[in-house]
């Protein structure tokens, strides 16, 4: 019973932080980098505090594969909050976030020889159809909502592009 909880409130926990992220991100299209940054920063004060004993501690690993790890979790929350900016719907951007399944079993079977069972083949599989079907519907439910003209609808893609652009533009400043 108690772990039925601990997995009840863990799911309410995420679905609500969702909710929330979704009307703050609309309200205050800029907040997003914030709003990551903040539970980063109470987990690293708590978990210095607390867990490394303000700093008398031994790390169970050492501590520059710890910011490695920390660095990329933190670049990929930035990079998922400016896809938010390209107009896209919340349950299309989790769905997106949830696509990675497949380039993990890939990335597992070239680089660390993995082999799955015919079980976790299927799973992907199912995961992957069911994301082609989301991404199909909400383009759908796009185009019949929208009231653009061609126009508008130009317009819009070309900010799509440009933002598209200075993002490819800022990451690839960044990276070299």
């Amino acid at each position: 019973m108690r772990q039925l909880l601990a997995v009840g409130l863990v799911f309410a926990g995420c679905c609500s932080n969702v909710i929330f992220l979704e009307l703050l991100v609309r309200n205050r299209p800029g907040c997003g980098n914030i709003v990551t940054f903040a539970p980063f920063l109470f987990i690293a004060v708590e978990g210095f505090l607390f867990e490394a004993n303000l700093g008398r501690k031994q790390p169970s690993i050492p501590i520059r594969y710890y910011a490695v790890m920390v660095t990329m979790f933190f670049t990929v929350s930035l990079v998922n909050n400016y896809a938010l900016n390209l107009n896209i719907t919340m349950p299309l951007h989790m769905i997106f976030r949830s696509g990675s399944l497949i380039a993990n079993m890939i990335l597992g079977i070239i680089i660390l020889k993995k082999r799955y069972s015919i079980f976790k083949y299927t799973s992907i599989a199912l995961v992957s159809v069911g994301i082609f079907i989301c991404t199909s519907m909400s383009a759908k439910q796009v185009t019949s909502q929208s009231s653009l003209s061609e126009n508008e609808g130009f317009q819009a893609f070309t900010w799509w592009l440009r933002s598209k652009k200075i993002f490819m533009s800022y990451w690839k400043n960044t990276i070299y």
